[in-house]
């Protein structure tokens, strides 16, 4: 069935403020009064507006007025056109063309009816009318009072807000000026540029001034006229130090409507408020949105409007950062500074394509656009994983992206402990702290053993520290006597009594019950503030070491020993020890390292010092690092 309404149907229906109330205005504050107040006001051309919150103050045990107080009362003041013939129609009728056509719905006055229990209007417009009515839910033409007044008389209108209902009484007066400021600073400085006349909203607390906002106290710092197409646009920029941030807004009729935010963590904040008759033609009724593409206008008006090309918002945005980068010279040097400190932090990540020079440079979303990224390629694996035909080249390729990012983010936290190993040299309490950095001390596992103790052994061990392979181990003893060595993997035919402590014994390729050959690593760490004879008095400890436990070891392949302490390469007294017993001296990245052999129990030593092994771990991360992020490594 069709229904035809011809215009004057349409006049005639009747509109149920109350419904609507309870549908689209529920929980209002007096933020939201305010906004509608102040917004009705400046449409009105005033000039001068005055908020005055009246607030009833508590009664102390003595009688003396305490410092709390309940908001109860706003009393709204302006020196505009006042309530005309037209602005009353507009007053009781919802969305009318009016409304319209100033750029608003005709609703928001309905939040006082919400707001306020009680609502009291009194108007002297500049057609010299007298106007007062209760304004409530049934408000009609008959319940307004209407009278002539004298020629004197300058237009006003006053709007009394009683018996508020608010679920917070104890309003902060403060955070509603905020709010004000926030909502119409660009309103007031356009209206001012619009009418060259200044306004100022004041707000009071029970009569006294407590604040004021003025429109010539907001000042833009720079103005720009840019033409596309014939189509002019006028750009004011304005900057706050005391704030954060970039955005760009789109004002149709001085009202601020697109918003494109560009930054919400720039350290400066920087406005820009663009203006032009091509947004107030594009704008909706309401003003809350822009429509650029719109075909609701005639062909001919659309003819008349100059209209810019498609590129006029890249060009306008262009120009707005332009604007900032002459004022922020140093953009680039401290977003590498930032680079550089997110690089510390994850340096796994290959920033190559973060463009320094963006006003957009922002750490938190730079990481979690990486890590989205991540988890998107990890829910492709999974994907790929529930298809039976998935080709080999495919799956492939898919793990080998995401173990690109798994493995440089463990070599990556390698890199945190061999950097923070290089802060650990000349210290007399180094031979502990580096002990239970290549694994804690008192702690034995064997990687068969499922008890809760040994579940965890991998990662606390750090032995990569001198080369990946000792990773490999079955067996590992920190700070354990060899008699516990012996019962933990020894044979019953040798009875080992022996409470000699090898700092760091290491079994791996083969549990010790295998007949294959074995390698074994022996570690000793010495302090930093013993002389050259008992430092290099370690390499007859280790061979000591070594020929009780291959007692224990059957088949042993290989015999490594490393004694690692703090000592510089130009130490002559090691360097002659070290000639005597026919060491070969070999530099590092950081230092150097004597090694030799010892024919007699075939064993290879390596005397190191502390700072050569983790610059070498360093040196080795970094080129590992530069090969998965796809760096030169010079």
């Amino acid at each position: 069935m069709n229904i035809n309404l011809n215009n004057e149907d349409i006049d005639i229906m009747k509109t149920n403020f109350a419904r609507i109330a309870s549908y689209f205005y529920k929980g209002v504050t007096v933020n939201d009064a305010l906004r509608e107040a102040i917004m009705n006001s400046i449409q009105a051309n005033a000039t001068n507006i005055c908020i005055d919150f009246q607030f009833v103050y508590e009664k102390t045990l003595d009688g003396e007025e305490s410092n709390l107080g309940n908001l109860n009362k706003l009393i709204i003041e302006d020196n505009g056109d006042g309530l005309t013939r037209q602005n009353i129609d507009a007053f009781l009728e919802v969305a009318t063309e009016h409304k319209k056509n100033i750029g608003g719905k005709g609703l928001g006055r309905i939040s006082f009816l919400n707001l306020a229990s009680t609502v009291k209007v009194e108007s002297v417009s500049n057609e010299k009318k007298s106007v007062e009515f209760d304004f409530t839910f049934k408000t009609d033409e008959n319940d307004i009072k209407i009278s002539n007044c004298n020629d004197e008389q300058h237009s006003y209108t006053k709007i009394y807000l009683s018996d508020l209902n608010l679920k917070h009484p104890k309003t902060q007066v403060v955070s509603c000026v905020n709010f004000v400021k926030e909502k119409f600073n660009l309103m007031l400085f356009l209206k001012q540029q619009e009418t060259q006349k200044k306004i100022s909203i004041k707000f009071l607390v029970n009569g006294r001034l407590f604040d004021e906002v003025r429109s010539n106290d907001i000042c833009c710092f720079k103005t720009i006229n840019h033409i596309n197409n014939n189509c002019e646009f006028l750009i004011y920029a304005f900057k706050n130090k005391e704030k954060q941030g970039v955005r760009i807004y789109y004002c149709a009729n001085n009202i601020q409507v697109k918003p494109v935010v560009i930054s919400e963590t720039f350290h400066t904040e920087y406005v820009f408020a663009i203006t032009s008759n091509f947004f107030d033609e594009k704008a909706n009724a309401e003003r809350t949105q822009i429509d650029f593409q719109s075909n609701d206008k005639l062909a001919q008006v659309d003819m008349l409007l100059a209209t810019p090309n498609n590129n006029f918002e890249k060009e306008l945005k262009d120009i707005c950062l332009d604007v900032i980068h002459n004022c922020e010279p140093n953009i680039k040097e401290d977003n590498q500074k930032r680079l550089g400190k997110l690089e510390e932090k994850y340096g796994y990540i290959n920033f190559n394509d973060i463009d320094v020079n963006s006003l957009e440079f922002n750490e938190k979303n730079i990481i979690d656009s990486y890590r989205n990224r991540i988890n998107q390629k990890e829910d492709r694996l999974a994907m790929l994983l529930d298809k039976p035909d998935i080709s080999a080249d495919e799956l492939v390729c898919e793990v080998i992206e995401q173990n690109k990012h798994e493995l440089a983010k463990y070599i990556f936290h390698r890199d945190l402990v061999a950097k923070k190993g290089l802060s650990l040299t000349n210290s007399n309490e180094n031979e502990d702290v580096l002990h239970n950095l290549f694994f804690p001390q008192k702690t034995s596992v064997v990687v068969d053993d499922k008890t809760e103790n040994n579940k965890n052994h991998l990662y606390q061990s750090c032995v990569w520290l001198l080369d990946d392979k000792f990773m490999s181990y079955t067996y590992t003893a920190s700070d354990i006597t060899i008699k516990k060595i012996n019962t933990e993997i020894g044979s019953n035919d040798f009875d080992c009594t022996s409470e000699k402590r090898p700092d760091l014994f290491i079994l791996y390729n083969s549990p010790e019950e295998s007949e294959l050959l074995k390698d074994v690593v022996l570690i000793e760490f010495k302090k930093g503030n013993i002389d050259y004879k008992e430092k290099t008095s370690a390499i007859d400890q280790v061979d000591e070491y070594k020929e009780k436990l291959k007692k224990i070891v059957s088949n042993i392949n290989n015999f490594y020993c490393y004694i690692i302490c703090d000592f510089k390469a130009d130490d002559v007294d090691i360097e002659r020890v070290m000639t005597n017993r026919a060491f070969t001296k070999v530099f590092s990245n950081n230092g150097c390292m004597y090694y030799g052999y010892l024919p007699g129990s075939k064993t290879h030593v390596t005397f190191v010092s502390s700072n050569s092994i983790f610059a070498d771990a360093v040196a080795r991360n970094k080129t590992f690092l530069n090969i998965l992020k796809g760096k030169n490594n010079n």
